[in-house]
């Protein structure tokens, strides 16, 4: 299950990696905003196929260790802990919103001072809102 995860994520890395160079090419080049956001209404069906198929192996997965059974959660251990919570009115706003906040995670992780405690952020507006509470207790 974990190769699945790391083979997830690495798709998710390169998906994001591609669409940030699209925006780029938008603010760029205003003549091909059109061209270029029906590129990015494909990309969100190929983000939705990625979270598919990685929803489905795991399932497969956990339904092949134990038939039957309930899943328990894993145990969350780290150094740096992350509260998110979103609200949305449709899925479509819902994955904007997540972009909008993992776009926000990324600053502050790359801000993020050593020893430093918390760092908080969030948003609101016509999508809807997230917050979230990124915790470090690294002593490095």
């Amino acid at each position: 299950m974990e190769k699945v995860d790391d083979l997830t994520r690495e798709k998710l890395r390169e998906w994001q990696m591609r669409r940030l160079e699209i925006k780029d090419r938008i603010q760029s080049h205003p003549e091909q905003t059109l061209e270029l956001s029906r590129v990015l209404d494909l990309m969100d069906d190929e983000h939705a196929e990625i979270l598919s198929q990685a929803e489905m192996i795991r399932s497969a997965d956990v339904n092949a260790a134990a038939p039957g059974a309930e899943p328990a959660p894993p145990a969350l251990t780290g150094a740096c802990t992350l509260h998110l919570n979103v609200a949305a009115q449709s899925t479509e706003d819902l994955r904007r919103l997540l972009e909008m906040a993992v776009f926000e995670l990324q600053q502050q992780i790359n801000t993020m001072a050593p020893g430093a405690q918390a760092s908080r952020g969030g948003m609101s507006g016509s999508l809807g809102e997230y917050r979230f509470e990124l915790s470090s207790h690294d002593n490095a």
